[in-house]
């Protein structure tokens, strides 16, 4: 078999061209260091500090460094291209790792800073593939490269969260925790190296700031996929954030937060790969019923907050989570493309996107931060939880209304 029919074959398998497999296979790479460190990252300053405050504090600076670092790239580097923002998110990110190895435990003086800088990498890094993904993907490509990026990440986080929680309980204290960040920094190191060749597309322009803070309410389409998309920051925000208090609340276990997130990921897998070919038609079905379903498992908290009952409502909200977002994401595309200055415009479109998520995701934390200023932690996680599935209803109807109007789709949607 020759080099040019493997590559065929395996386009035909994935439905994905190969520009598409390469940006899937280096950004994958980047989700392997994620998927390794992120939650221990959070934990490290929770445990470290002995205050749920101090990891809502790094949190609430990495996501408004993503806001505002996202509005100076644009503003002041108009011409870099995507490829280019998306390897240097990468050694930025790779150097807050580093900084982290170095300080050990002396980085809970520096909680704030720490947050800004690796939000501020975090941000280089989306807006280049954010980017990335709308010039590289064809709009019928779409639903397949992001059930395979869902699938992908699921398999990541069922993996490499359980190595990284084997490796601190192995190790144990402040060296385990550095070890799994020496991981996740080898991780990003490859991810730059299989960047180098990616697909190369024309920089973002002159962005007018204006115009990105102006396209929802100018937009009926993009206001509809804006407010979802913030509605899905605040889950990301408040009710990941609340799972790991919960967990360390009921087991003090490090390895015990890494078999929840590989437990709940492993329930994604298969759901995202349906979820995403699913046909056009389909999708605001698959939404609704991911929604609800996500939801609904807040009952089996009225049971109690026992690791086992947590363990269980991670499987079910990780199976059903995928069914909502899998959709909504190529929707967003889809409105994008529905305006016809939507080439000249991407750069608005991409940093309206980002303002929206991570709005959503410092609400979140701060609706957790003034709760716990009146309740229990525990309390007021399980306020943020049903805040967090309330929303994601109102994410799926917003959804369904885009996919209607602008997903070229009928009949079930």
């Amino acid at each position: 078999m020759t080099q040019l029919d493997h590559e065929s074959r395996v386009t035909d398998l994935l439905k994905i061209d190969r520009p598409a497999q390469r940006l899937l296979a280096s950004s994958g790479l980047v989700l392997g260091g994620y998927a390794t460190s992120t939650i221990f990252v959070s934990l490290f300053f929770y445990v470290a500090s002995g205050s749920v405050y101090e990891m809502a504090l790094y949190g609430l600076g990495r996501y408004v460094a993503l806001i505002l670092v996202s509005m100076i790239v644009i503003r002041a580097f108009p011409e870099i291209s995507p490829r280019q923002l998306f390897r240097i998110g990468i050694v930025l990110t790779a150097i807050f790792y580093l900084t982290l190895i170095l300080l050990r435990t002396s980085a809970v003086e520096l909680v704030v800073p720490l947050g800004l800088f690796n939000g501020s990498a975090s941000a280089i890094y989306w807006f280049g593939n954010n980017t990335l993904a709308f010039d590289v993907l064809e709009p019928s490509q779409r639903s397949h490269y992001y059930g395979l990026s869902f699938a992908m990440l699921s398999v990541l986080n069922v993996v490499m969260p359980l190595i990284g929680g084997y490796v601190i309980s192995r190790i144990g204290g402040e060296i385990g925790y550095i070890s799994v960040f020496a991981i996740a920094t080898a991780s990003f190191c490859l991810a730059w190296f299989a960047s180098r060749r990616l697909k190369s597309s024309s920089g973002i322009g002159a962005v007018s700031m204006r115009h990105a803070m102006i396209i929802p309410p100018r937009r009926k389409g993009w206001t509809l996929v804006w407010s979802a998309i913030a509605l899905h920051g605040f889950k990301q925000g408040g009710a990941d954030l609340s799972m790991i208090v919960l967990v360390e609340v009921a087991t003090h276990s490090s390895s015990a937060q890494g078999l929840f997130v590989s437990a709940a990921s492993l329930a994604g897998v298969i759901s995202s790969v349906i979820a995403g070919r699913l046909p056009r038609r389909y999708r605001g079905v698959t939404m609704w019923v991911g929604s609800i379903a996500y939801g609904a498992s807040l009952i089996l908290l009225a049971f109690g907050s026992s690791y086992p009952i947590l363990l269980t409502y991670g499987l079910i909200t990780g199976f059903a989570y995928p069914g909502l977002m899998v959709p909504l994401s190529s929707v967003v595309l889809d409105v994008m493309d529905s305006d016809p200055s939507v080439n000249q415009l991407r750069g608005e479109y991409v940093l309206s996107r980002e303002i929206s998520t991570n709005f959503g995701r410092i609400v979140a934390i701060c609706s957790l931060i003034l709760l716990m200023r009146f309740l229990t932690v525990v309390d007021s996680v399980i306020v943020v939880l049903l805040f967090a599935a309330a929303f994601q209803l109102i994410a799926a109807y917003l959804g369904r209304r885009a996919s209607i109007r602008y997903g070229n789709s009928n009949g079930l949607t």
